[in-house]
């Protein structure tokens, strides 16, 4: 029997998903049957609005003290050290795989959902139920997972105004985007396999002329139940 693993992160009292067509939305409700992107493989879309070549990266610049140094010309002088605050780009990536189940929060405006992401919307009453059962599913697959809830930050790039900890660079490989992406109002449920690692060199990564391997880019996940806490919204 194994253990149960607690679901981390935060998590919205609802949100939205879009699907493309109604038949995915009514999986979705009425039989728990859905996909999760491999993070990676949205460096690659077809869809332009939606492609990020960025995605898996994070990267910050926080200010803080930054060292200088300076070198004579005179191999026999020691180097000038010098100290200020500036300044410093920081770059985080994970080699975990990671899928990511992508919704979008109370603030989104609706017909950008339907216009960019997917006019079959779905209402999520209890986000972190969801987190829960994908996580059940997984473990009960043998899988070697942690699943947390995610409010996604849009400043890719963007001057931060003190330093952050290590594990906050860390996660911002899988919650960071580009200002540009702000409208989407993302929230993601991120399922990172722990068992497996993720070089960023599989063909669909690269965008090989030679396709995909489909484990590569979701897995599917099957609840096999109705979610009572799902509901397909109006038109």
């Amino acid at each position: 029997m194994h253990n149960k693993n607690i679901v981390c992160g935060e998590f919205p009292e609802y949100c939205y998903k879009a699907f493309e067509c109604e038949e995915y939305a009514e999986d979705f409700v009425h039989r728990g049957i859905f996909r999760m992107g491999c993070q990676l493989s949205y460096k690659a879309m077809e869809n332009e609005q939606l492609r990020d070549k960025t995605e898996g990266t994070g990267l910050t610049k926080e200010y803080g003290p930054v060292t200088y140094v300076g070198f004579s010309q005179d191999p026999n002088e020691k180097p000038i050290y010098i100290q200020k605050m500036d300044y410093q780009e920081h770059h985080s990536e994970q080699y975990n795989a990671r899928f990511c189940f992508c919704t979008c929060l109370p603030t989104v405006q609706r017909e950008h959902m339907k216009n960019n992401l997917g006019k079959y919307i779905v209402k999520i009453n209890n986000p972190r139920k969801l987190a829960e059962d994908i996580n059940d599913y997984l473990l009960g697959d043998n899988q070697k997972v942690s699943v947390e809830g995610c409010f996604v930050v849009y400043n890719k790039g963007e001057r931060l105004n003190g330093k952050l900890g290590t594990n906050e660079r860390l996660k911002l490989a899988y919650k960071q985007k580009p200002k540009s992406f702000n409208p989407d109002c993302e929230f993601r449920i991120v399922a990172m396999n722990m068992g497996k690692i993720c070089n960023g060199e599989c063909k669909f990564i690269v965008g090989s002329s030679e396709g995909a391997d489909p484990e590569c880019k979701y897995i599917t996940i099957k609840l096999g139940k109705e979610l009572d806490y799902a509901q397909l919204c109006e038109s």
